[in-house]
C-alpha cells in the first residue's frame, strides 16, 4: 500500500506528465502566446513540485536515515544521500534548462530554433529522475518514518504543492 507522500507526489508527476503533453501539442501550432503560457506554468508546477522535496520530503529522509541502521528494504544513509544528490542535480538541471528556454521564449518565441528539441531533453531526463523519485524516495518514508510523521510530511508537502506564484493566482480562483 502507498504512503500518503508516495501518493501525493506520483500525483504531481502526473499532473505535470499531463500539462507536459499540453505544452508540447501547443509548440506544434503556431499559436506562441499559448506555448509560452504552457511553458511557463510547467515551469512554475515544477518548481513548486521540486521546492516541496527540497523543504520537507530530502530533509526528512535526510534525517531519518541518519539515525538508522540498514535491515532489509531500509535503505542505509550512504543510498539516501547518494539518491538525493542525484536527485538535487537533476533539478538544477531542470530548472537552469526551463529558464533558458523561457528567456529564449521572451525573445523569440517557442517556435525557434532546437527549442523543442531541448525541452525534449528535458522531459527524457524528467523521466528517468521520477523513475528514481518512485523507486526510491517516494517508498522511504513509510521503511523511515511512524504513521504520524509520514502524515505531518504529506500534509507540509500539500501545501507547497498548493502554493502557486501570484502570477497564476488568478487562474487557480
Amino acid at each position: 500500500m502507498k504512503n500518503s507522500v508516495e501518493s501525493l507526489l506520483e500525483h504531481d508527476h502526473e499532473s505535470l506528465d499531463q500539462l507536459f503533453v499540453e505544452l508540447d501539442l501547443a509548440l506544434t501550432k503556431p499559436d506562441d502566446a499559448r506555448g509560452f503560457e504552457l511553458l511557463d506554468l510547467f515551469w512554475a508546477r515544477l518548481a513548486m513540485h521540486i521546492r516541496a522535496e527540497h523543504l520537507h520530503l530530502f530533509p526528512a529522509l535526510r534525517k531519518a536515515a541518519s539515525k538508522t541502521s540498514s535491515k532489509g528494504s531500509i535503505p542505509t544513509r550512504e543510498e539516501v544521500e547518494m539518491t538525493l544528490t542525484r536527485l538535487r542535480s537533476d533539478h538544477d538541471f531542470f530548472m537552469k534548462g526551463l529558464a533558458q528556454l523561457m528567456k529564449e521564449a521572451r525573445k523569440s518565441g517557442t517556435g525557434a530554433g532546437d527549442f523543442r528539441q531541448r525541452l525534449a531533453a528535458i522531459r527524457k531526463r524528467l523521466e528517468t529522475h521520477n523513475q528514481i523519485e518512485e523507486r526510491k524516495a517516494y517508498l522511504w518514508p513509510s521503511l523511515l518514518l511512524d504513521e504520524t510523521t509520514v502524515a505531518a510530511l504529506e500534509e507540509r508537502v500539500r501545501l507547497e504543492l498548493e502554493n502557486m506564484p501570484p502570477r497564476f493566482a488568478a487562474e487557480t480562483q
